[in-house]
């Protein structure tokens, strides 16, 4: 396999997205709301911090950034089809008997995934549609080759030919 063309590494405390809650009023929200956001905002901003990138700014209808004249179709560093891998680290509990994450203590694989493609829409790519080939691993700290020694995540992306 060919090196990918992006690798970030992400430190802290892993939230995933998926566990939604009924407020009094009627709408849902996430169960972990500021959780969430704080791990999307640490993806996000490893990801701008390495492409030397900023978040696309709206020039009124024009549809070009009001800071780079880039148009909103082209603001993201991969504009085709995307394969996205992220390997994420979870702290160990005392507790645990296996190798591998496999109780409800920690969020399911595809939440940590769906977290991490949202967070990186808009800035590594234009929409978390174009990632057609995608694998999120959960796993303790090294266990996993690419695991972390400390909760994170190490995520990598290929454009896909």
């Amino acid at each position: 396999m060919t090196a990918p063309l992006i690798t970030l590494t992400v430190r802290g405390e892993p939230a995933g997205q998926g566990n939604l809650k009924g407020t009094a009023g009627g709408k849902l929200r996430h169960a972990n709301g500021r959780d969430l956001h704080d791990w999307r905002g640490r993806v996000r901003g490893a990801a701008l911090d390495l492409l030397g990138a900023h978040e696309y700014a709206a020039l009124g209808k024009s549809g070009v950034c009001a800071l780079c004249s880039v148009p909103k179709t082209q603001h993201a560093e991969l504009l085709g089809a995307v394969r996205l891998e992220a390997v994420v680290t979870v702290a160990r509990p005392k507790t645990a008997r296996s190798n591998w994450p496999i109780t409800r203590s920690s969020s399911d694989w595809d939440h940590y995934g769906r977290a991490i493609g949202d967070a990186l829409t808009g800035v590594t790519y234009l929409d978390d549609s174009q990632v057609v080939d995608g694998r999120c691993i959960t796993t303790y700290p090294y266990v996993h080759e690419l695991a972390l020694g400390e909760p994170g995540a190490v995520i990598r992306l290929w454009a896909v030919t």
